[in-house]
């Protein structure tokens, strides 16, 4: 993803990396979701990336630590967010767990739309953020920060974040045809294989997210042509996929389950893919 836009966040948090004088709190705010989620992950990346030898804003994306990472699954990286509302009880689970000594000795937590936390998870994520130890950061990110009481604003270094995933989704990488070819050769014959082809392949948000806008680019014009018309329900029924797997993906859900479920419902309902051949 291109954070060109976001220059002077870049340098102040390369600055904080390679002088290792990270801030105990972040504030992350954006307006653009799915932007601001993928700037937050590329920075945590950053800062565990087992190949960011020079400390910058890097990460190789294939190490043992940002796979980790992308599959949420890094032992000392936590995430809390929630559909409704943040509650005590989380940050209190959040505290139990940060109490515990990290496993490669700096521990990071990330709490999305902090608006979304009660009166009550606000007073106690602002105890916490008092009291800062010196191997464990804070992340919250938010769209609206007029909802943060000031008083965390206050123990938290601000990153605004300008960008957004609209600007980015419209440059198709040459990579992604590539795989879409060889996907759909394999999929004619064996369809089973041809899905562990492409998610071998497609690992980061960044890359399923603009596969899927190749795909929908690529149903469009098919879907509309005369000669296809015999083909309407099985275009049809992909597309809808396709459409579903995009929201999902800006709705947060993890982009490497949606491209599964994808993959795995193309399957089950006997999709035939020839036309994104010809499309």
């Amino acid at each position: 993803m291109n954070f060109s836009k976001d220059s002077i966040a870049i340098k102040s948090l390369t600055n904080a990396l390679k002088t290792n004088k990270l801030s105990h709190a972040y504030l992350m705010v954006g307006e653009d979701s799915l932007y601001c989620d993928e700037f937050i992950l590329q920075f945590v990346k950053s800062i565990f990336c087992l190949e960011n030898n020079y400390k910058e804003f890097y990460n190789c994306g294939e190490c043992k630590a940002c796979q980790s990472i992308e599959h949420n699954n890094y032992v000392d990286f936590y995430i809390i967010e929630s559909e409704t509302s943040i509650k005590k009880e989380e940050i209190q689970n959040l505290k139990s767990e940060l109490s515990v000594k990290s496993f490669y000795g700096r521990k990071i937590y990330w709490i999305k739309d902090i608006e979304k936390m009660t009166e009550q998870a606000s007073n106690s994520l602002l105890k916490f953020l008092e009291e800062p130890e010196d191997d464990i950061i804070a992340i919250l990110s938010c769209k609206n920060i007029s909802a943060i009481l000031p008083t965390i604003i206050s123990r938290c270094q601000q990153v605004k974040l300008i960008g957004s995933s609209e600007e980015i989704t419209e440059e198709i990488n040459e990579n992604l045809l590539e795989y879409h070819n060889e996907f759909l050769k394999r999929f004619s014959r064996k369809p089973h294989l041809a899905n562990i082809y492409l998610l071998e392949k497609l690992k980061t948000k960044e890359d399923i997210l603009s596969y899927f806008t190749l795909l929908n680019k690529k149903i469009t014009p098919s879907y509309l042509s005369k000669d296809k018309v015999k083909d309407v329900k099985n275009i049809s029924s992909v597309q809808e996929k396709v459409l579903l797997a995009i929201n999902d993906i800006k709705g947060n859900v993890s982009a490497v389950l949606v491209l599964e479920k994808f993959l795995f419902s193309v399957v089950l309902d006997n999709n035939s893919l020839e036309f994104l051949n010809e499309a």
